[in-house]
């Protein structure tokens, strides 16, 4: 499979840019704020998100605006004030092998200076001056946030409806990629129809991305969170959903696996016969397939675009996302 770096090749100046000028927007009076950042832009990970949008407006001209990467950085801001704020809600000491931030500090803390990241991406929406991107940068919190609170009411109810799981997911996820490909498309000046293909290529690459998530939490390989670490929490994904609505609750097995979620009854054992149902009933297989039914319309639409270094990318990202191991 390709590597990200090389995938990357075609905007690796502009992600160098990205990393200089994320430190930037974030600079302060506040030692404590400023050893966040410091430790925020060691943990910024695979930067999956910055480099699709570089892509993405490569895929309409070869000389991308400088507002492409003022736009992929406020982006990437919101996705970081998200994460921390979920550290905190998850109680979450690591993320990814590495302390989060209410490790080292403490929830309150974290909580300010998740708020801190987000109000710096608010400011650097404004100071793009272009109403497009402000209408799109506003909208995503909401978004955001209702997807989360959905899945916990999801969980807490024990909803089992895969259209509920595609569309919280949509929400918590899928629409911040989605984001990130019009904000791409808009920031060099493409059509209307360009910006709605290239939000639905982009879409269909984060439903597929936290499928992709949600599979991590069926193996004990180190990703980043404890295996069964979704169960744990009475989510129930897509592997195990998958099954739940297969069996109907008929089987013993099913029966079983029902009454452990509505009981909330989490100890290891009940996690681990989670785990076990789903991975023996095909689950895992079963979220796979989706997975890769996204990851095909996402190609389809990035073939509707001419050949060159930077369709090949992202066809080559889309590949990596479905085969990545963390």
């Amino acid at each position: 499979m390709t590597t990200l770096d090389e995938i990357k090749a075609p905007v690796a100046s502009y992600v160098d840019q990205f990393h200089q000028q994320f430190e930037q927007i974030l600079l302060c009076k506040s030692q404590w704020l400023t050893t966040a950042v410091e430790h925020l832009s060691r943990s910024t990970g695979k930067m999956v998100r910055p480099i699709m949008t570089s892509l993405m407006a490569g895929l309409i001209t070869p000389e991308l605006p400088s507002k492409t990467i003022d736009s992929a950085i406020l982006l990437e801001l919101i996705h970081t004030a998200t994460l921390i704020h979920d550290d905190v809600i998850d109680e979450a000491s690591t993320r990814r092998g590495r302390p989060t931030l209410n490790a080292i500090f403490d929830n309150r803390v974290a909580v300010l200076m998740g708020d801190f990241v987000l109000s710096s991406a608010l400011i650097g929406a404004i100071a793009t001056k272009d109403l497009r991107i402000i209408g799109v940068v506003s909208a995503i919190g909401r978004e955001l946030t209702e997807g989360e609170i959905r899945q916990f009411e999801t969980a807490d109810n024990v909803v089992l409806s895969e259209a509920v799981y595609m569309d919280v997911i949509r929400q918590k996820t899928a629409v911040l990629f989605r984001s990130c490909a019009e904000v791409a498309a808009i920031t060099t000046d493409a059509s209307e129809e360009a910006i709605c293909s290239l939000g639905d290529c982009g879409e269909y690459l984060g439903m597929a991305f936290q499928i992709r998530d949600d599979i991590f939490d069926y193996y004990s390989a180190d990703v980043g969170k404890p295996t069964g670490n979704d169960i744990r929490e009475g989510k129930v994904t897509l592997p195990l959903l998958h099954c739940l609505i297969e069996d109907h609750g008929e089987s013993p097995e099913g029966a079983r696996a029902l009454h452990i979620l509505r009981s909330k009854d989490f100890s290891e054992t009940n996690i681990d016969y989670l785990l076990t149902f789903a991975k023996e009933r095909g689950g895992i297989e079963y979220a796979q397939s989706r997975m890769l039914q996204f990851i095909e319309q996402a190609k389809s639409i990035l073939y509707t675009y001419p050949e060159g270094s930077y369709r090949t990318a992202l066809l080559a990202l889309a590949d990596f996302i479905a085969g990545r191991s963390i």
